[in-house]
């Protein structure tokens, strides 16, 4: 009787592995998607923004964004998708996140070539996905809907700054 129950048994990476995998692979691939568009040659001419932004600001905000893209990716993974429309849940969350991962990383291209109002309407891209990111995040783990939290609000007042410079 004993020997009849059949223990699925899945190999999985432990946690820390999965954090490292997750945070250090966004963060580098999307830093070098997002410095390879000028940002550290055209620093210097960013007189063209409606008002001066600190250097120090412009540089780190690409990193800290892809970390916490890395850090609700990996509260995600995280949990076991076994649910009522778990997977399609999941589905729809990669598709989202990668949608939000390229979108984040081509942004700082327009900004620093001086296209105002392209870099407007792919901020505004970037929020709406950051909120539908937010939303299936939330519905796998409240940990990864907080980070994602933080993620939309700062993205959108990258949006509202961006208007301002493409509008004003």
């Amino acid at each position: 009787m004993e020997n009849s129950v059949i223990v699925k048994t899945e190999k999985r990476l432990s946690n820390v592995a999965l954090f490292l995998l997750c945070t250090l692979a966004t963060v580098g691939i999307g830093l070098a998607v997002s410095y390879c568009s000028g940002i550290f040659g055209r620093v210097a001419n960013s007189a063209n923004l409606p008002f001066i932004i600190p250097k120090w600001l412009v540089i780190a905000t690409p990193p800290i964004l892809f970390f916490h893209l890395g850090l609700a990716l990996y509260f995600v993974l995280r949990e076991n998708v076994y649910t009522d429309n778990g997977k399609m849940v999941r589905g729809w969350t990669w598709a989202f996140w990668i949608t939000l991962f390229i979108a984040t990383a081509i942004t700082p291209f327009f900004i620093y070539h001086n296209m105002p109002t392209a870099a407007y309407i792919m901020s505004s891209i970037t929020t709406a996905l950051a909120l539908g990111t937010t939303i299936l995040c939330y519905r796998q783990s409240i940990a990864a809907g907080v980070v994602m939290t933080v993620f939309l609000v700062v993205v959108g007042l990258i949006m509202i700054y961006l208007g301002y410079w493409a509008f004003a």
